[in-house]
């Protein structure tokens, strides 16, 4: 399997799939946050962070991903925009799912600004990411830039900044977490606790890019015979599980997760069945995401590899399963739709008859280009039926059926 390599760049793309019912939108009629502290920047956090920029001259919103190391474009946003680019290569791009994504590569050098930031760099690949997570993604920015530095990361308030040293910051009242660091890639030590009987111990790789909470690999789950050991479980599959497409798991819910000196109890999560692919991997135990990370204030210590974390607001928020059944993207922008990706298989919107692929375009009567982000939680939060009107290769119909968590 052929992979991109350069002296500065190992080019694995971890799953940016592994998220369960994230939604997005263009945020154009997003209110103004509030005042964020001097020398930020600001992000916006929906299942995954996105750092706000300018790629050579063109606004974006870039996923910030642990898991990779350099930039990355989307190929929709990339072919929306002109770039002054001359050399390219191809190559194959791995990830998660099962088949490695055919790419071309931009052998130029590439400019990013964000805040007061300017990275430069090249070997830049173009990359189906809309796909995946949906319309807001214009690419994807990885670790590099912030190697030999501290990153803060706020979820609250949507803001990170970058630091010299960690002496310029004031931890007093945040735990430090010692992490790993093999092949540009950070490993943080985490117990889980399955039921009475099984515990899992042992690093855990830190992926900022996953939207989930925790997430084990399919190499873990043959190692501790997770289909045996564990009874509660529902099985999911998606097309669209990363830059390898398809992909399999199953939800189920742990009795805990000990990370540092916190602990979370009744923790959803997933492990794969991946055969292949970065999700297939024996080199951990699995991804912790932002599912978990979004309950604290961090800062990640490039320099000395380590984790700090101090809890904030979210940090006692349930843990909760899927309750449509079902995941989407929302592709308004380019497909004026939202895109069905993923399915909780024998959940009530299967039964219903829906289908990975099918375009929804109302949700009760109302258009989805009238929900945006900000309503779209509270929308299907507030209502127990639905009914989806859906496009499906031109055929337009309803689809009926009560919300109900699949576990």
């Amino acid at each position: 399997m052929d992979s991109i390599k350069t002296k500065n760049m190992k080019n694995t793309l971890t799953p940016i799939l592994l998220v369960f019912l994230i939604f997005f939108s263009s945020f154009s009629n997003k209110e103004e946050k509030e005042i964020i502290p001097d020398n930020a920047f600001p992000i916006v956090y929906r299942g995954h962070l996105y750092i706000k920029g300018v790629a050579d001259g063109h606004s974006g919103n870039f996923i910030f991903d642990t898991g990779a190391s350099n930039f990355y474009y989307d190929s929709n946003y990339y072919a929306g925009n002109e770039y002054p680019y001359s050399s390219f290569f191809s190559a194959k791009l791995p990830g998660a799912g099962t088949t490695p994504q055919d790419v071309e590569v931009i052998n130029d050098t590439v400019s990013f600004i964000f805040g007061h930031h300017i990275y430069q760099t090249t070997i830049v690949p173009i990359l189906k990411l809309k796909p995946i997570v949906g319309d807001f993604a214009d690419g994807i920015m990885g670790m590099e830039y912030f190697y030999e530095s501290v990153l803060e990361i706020n979820y609250e308030h949507e803001y990170m900044r970058r630091f010299q040293s960690i002496d310029s910051v004031d931890i007093s009242r945040y735990t430090k977490i010692k992490l790993e660091k093999e092949a540009n890639r950070l490993f943080i030590p985490l117990k889980l606790k399955i039921n009475d009987s099984l515990i899992i111990e042992g690093k855990y790789q830190l992926d900022f890019g996953s939207g989930g909470s925790l997430s084990l690999t399919s190499s873990t789950a043959h190692s501790y015979q997770l289909m045996e050991n564990i009874e509660e479980k529902v099985p999911y599959y998606t097309k669209y599980g990363g830059v390898g497409g398809e992909s399999s798991s199953y939800d189920f819910r742990a009795a805990s997760v000990q990370i540092g000196g916190y602990t979370f109890n009744e923790v959803t999560m997933g492990f794969s069945s991946d055969k292949s692919g970065a999700m297939a991997s024996n080199k951990h135990l699995g991804l912790l995401g932002n599912g978990l990370y979004e309950r604290f204030n961090i800062f990640i210590d490039f320099t000395n590899n380590d984790l700090y974390l101090k809890p904030n607001s979210k940090f006692n928020n349930p843990f909760n399963f899927s309750r449509l059944g079902f995941s989407y993207v929302d592709r308004n922008q380019t497909m004026n739709a939202w895109i069905v990706t993923g399915m909780f298989i024998g959940c009530n919107a299967e039964t219903a008859g829906l289908k990975i692929d099918d375009k929804i375009i109302a949700v009760n009567g109302t258009d989805i280009h009238q929900i945006d982000y900000e309503s779209q939680r509270a929308f299907f939060k507030n209502i127990s039926n639905v009914v989806l009107t859906i496009n499906r290769k031109d055929v337009i119909k309803d689809i009926k059926f009560d919300l109900e968590y699949v576990q």
